[in-house]
Formats: C-alpha cells, sequence, structure tokens
C-alpha cells in the first residue's frame, strides 16, 4: 500500500492550494487524503473526508454546532474532529505524515489536531500567522511550523506554490527518511533541565549521569521544555529526573515572563508517577523577557541583564521567590517517590552568583528559608557551599540521584 499523508485545510477558502499540494503528493508516489476542516462553505476541491464528517467525529450535526455554537466553539469542534481523525488513521496504520495550513483559523484547528500525535511522527503546519506568538498553537510539541510569507488567496502564486511545494518536500523527507521515536529504551533515562545560565551544570552533568551508566536525556527550561519532560515523564519513558533548572515555576507563580509552562504544574509529574527527582534552583531568581521594549514598564526599575539582543532577563522580586518557594515546598511534599533538594549556595546562574548582575543575598536567603520550612520530613536539602555550575556541585546532584536510582532499584541493564 502506498503511503499516505494527509492534508488538514479549509477548502471553502483553501481549496485550490489543497488540490495543488495533492498532486504534489500523488505524482511522486503518495496517497493524500485531504481532510476538509472549514466549518462553512462548498468546498473548493472535492476532499476524501468532508467538513460533516469531521464534525460528526468531534459529537456534533456540522449545521447545529453552526447555527448553536459561538465560533471559537465551532474552531474547537472541528480541531477536535481533526484531531480524532488523525489519531484513528495513526492507530490503524494508514498515516504516515500531515500537513496543516491556514490563516488564523486553520492554523488552530490545524494545530490542535496535529498536538495529538505522537513524537517525531512527521506533522507539518503552514501558517500566516508564525511569525507571531505561535506558542499557544503548538504547545510542547515538535510541529515544523513555517511562515508562510504571502496569503493564500486565489490559488498558488509565485510565492506561495513554493512554500507549499517545500512542504510537501519535506514531509515527504520526514516519511521516507526520518526517525519514529520510539519508547524503549536500553539504559534508564534521566531527565536534565536547562538553560543558558547552567549549560554548564548540565553538560558536567550529562557527562556523569552517562558514567554512571544512565542515559541522560536535557530539556530546555522554556517553558515548552520542561511542559515537554513532564509529558513524557507521565507516559513512563522518562526513570529519574535532575531538575537542576526549574526556572518555568517562578514564571508560572509570578504569572510573568515568556517561559511560563506550557502546561501548568511545574515539578507535580515526577511526583505523581513516583520516580526519583533532585530539584535543585537553577535560574529560579529571574524572569525571561524577549527584547527591552517588551518588559513591562512596571518591571523596568528591577535589576536587568540582556542575555542578548532578544531575550532580557528580570530579576524577580523577593516576594515572587517566596511565594514560589511555598508552591514548591507544596508541589515536592506530595511526591510519592523519592525527592531532594540541592541548594547551590553561590549562586543559581551566572547573572545570579556574587558579582553578577542578578545577584541578591536577600532574596535567595528568604527563598531558602520558606522552602526549608514547609518541606515535609523526609526530604533531604542539602546546602553546597559552590556555584550551581562548579563540577562539585554537580557531582552531588548526580552522586545522590543516582545513588536514590539505585536504592529504588533502577539500574542500568547491563548491571541487572
Amino acid at each position: 500500500m502506498k503511503k499516505c499523508i494527509a492534508i488538514l485545510g479549509t477548502l471553502d477558502t483553501k481549496g485550490r492550494e489543497v488540490a495543488f499540494m495533492k498532486k504534489l503528493i500523488e505524482d511522486r508516489g503518495y496517497r493524500a487524503t485531504v481532510i476538509d476542516v472549514g466549518p462553512v462553505g462548498p468546498p473548493g476541491t472535492i476532499p476524501d473526508i468532508p467538513n460533516r464528517d469531521v464534525a460528526s467525529w468531534a459529537g456534533y450535526d456540522l449545521d447545529e454546532l453552526i447555527e448553536k455554537e459561538k465560533r471559537d466553539r465551532v474552531i474547537e469542534a472541528m480541531g477536535i474532529g481533526a484531531r480524532n481523525i488523525l489519531l484513528h488513521l495513526y492507530k490503524n496504520r494508514l498515516l504516515d505524515g500531515v500537513i496543516g495550513f491556514g490563516g488564523n483559523q486553520g492554523t488552530a484547528i490545524g494545530a490542535m489536531a496535529l498536538k495529538a500525535l505522537p513524537f517525531g511522527f512527521p506533522k507539518y503546519l503552514i501558517s500566516t500567522v508564525a511569525s507571531g506568538n505561535i506558542r499557544p498553537y503548538i504547545g510542547c510539541k515538535d510541529i515544523n511550523v513555517v511562515f508562510s510569507v504571502g496569503d493564500f488567496l486565489g490559488g498558488p502564486n509565485p510565492l506561495t506554490r513554493t512554500v507549499l511545494a517545500n512542504a510537501v518536500a519535506a514531509v515527504i523527507g520526514m516519511v521516507e527518511y526520518g526517525e519514529m521515536f520510539e519508547k524503549v529504551y536500553h539504559k534508564p533515562n534521566i531527565a536534565i533541565t536547562a538553560l543558558g545560565n547552567t549549560e554548564k551544570a548540565a553538560r558536567y552533568a550529562v557527562e556523569l549521569i552517562s558514567r554512571s551508566g544512565f542515559q541522560p536525556i536535557p530539556f530546555h527550561a522554556s517553558g515548552a521544555g520542561g511542559s515537554a519532560m513532564e509529558e513524557l515523564i507521565y507516559e513512563g519513558f522518562i526513570h529519574g529526573v535532575l531538575d537542576l533548572t526549574p526556572h518555568e515555576l517562578t514564571e508560572e507563580i509570578s504569572g510573568k515572563g515568556i517561559y511560563v509552562p506550557v502546561n501548568p504544574g511545574r515539578l507535580k509529574a515526577a511526583g505523581d508517577v513516583g520516580i526519583p527527582q533532585v530539584v535543585s534552583l537553577g535560574g529560579m531568581e529571574y524572569l525571561c523577557f524577549g527584547p527591552y521594549e517588551t518588559i513591562p514598564f512596571t518591571l523596568r526599575k528591577r535589576k536587568i541583564y540582556m542575555h542578548n539582543p532578544y531575550n532580557a532577563n528580570v530579576k524577580a522580586s523577593t516576594a515572587e521567590l517566596k511565594k514560589t518557594a511555598y508552591v514548591m515546598a507544596e508541589r515536592l511534599n506530595i511526591a510519592k517517590g523519592p525527592v531532594a533538594v540541592v541548594v547551590p549556595k553561590r549562586g543559581w546562574s551566572v547573572y545570579g552568583a556574587k558579582g553578577g548582575p542578578l545577584f541578591s543575598q536577600g532574596s535567595y536567603d528568604v527563598f531558602v528559608k520558606a522552602l526549608k520550612k514547609n518541606l515535609r520530613n523526609g526530604i533531604t536539602v542539602l546546602e553546597v557551599d559552590a556555584h550551581i555550575n562548579d563540577r562539585e556541585f554537580v557531582e552531588q546532584c548526580v552522586d545522590l540521584l543516582v545513588n536514590i536510582m539505585r536504592k529504588e532499584g533502577v539500574r542500568d541493564v547491563d548491571e541487572k
């Protein structure tokens, strides 16, 4: 059977573009399944799965949906229907790749559907709004996103046909030569969190964990990274966590910054599942924003350091840190598995070191005092007279986690 690539499009307005991509896919020897996710208007090309079927896969009659629901609910329903169709095709091995595309509405519907597919599955989204903030659309999934440059009106033109053709080529390339993510492992996986400010520590940790017979898997603590890690924890792929950089918790609790977790509840997953975790304080003393002009006026009197022209680090207030410490304690207290906290007494990041632009001993002391006061008995708190990026600090973190994991019976398969 020929491999199949699905196309999600609102055929009432994008029918000619869909027909163009369908022909390209079929000319290259693949099947194309066209799914009409446009809730209104006659389709501009014949779909394989019409919009009425999409609505029914979400539990709606299309006419009633349009008549009774507001526009956002209609779009959501079409996204759910498309998601359910894709999952059905995927589970029955009738799908090898997906292309979603459109304007704001088509992007929303396509992203809702594509997010349901597993990590590693070929998924591509062409969007007229891709140059803006697309985190709400794609969350923490590995969706390939490209800006359409031109708008989709009146069929392919010399500009948009190039973008559409390249999308088809990219998905075919992924289908033929890509690699699916498989939840198999030869060594137990240990997740590590990092930012640029704690990269040195994370690199040491990767080295030491590898030597200990485990597989290190780093995640960038940029909101999406931490959420992706925790999603994989719930799926059983992660066996232990070295949360060197739980920076996202500060932004989640303060409600400020661009690295707020995609999925709320940072620091809950490992505890819910019951796997060992060692937690430190990397990057928790600041908030991240984009270029300087994106920093809210109310925060511009705080200590600020420009990490690069497009990324500002703004000092978190003492009150914000104290509140974050309380929440950290609450979440770690209910963990079903073993937990330890390791505090780097000489600084939580490059910029938070003594003499650094974001250093504040008073804030650190308030945070640590609140954390220790509220953590339950049985949670080890180890204070190390070192900076987070010092090798001696990382060695203590890794040794602690590896010893806990071995005590819990989580070992390198070669040792079993």
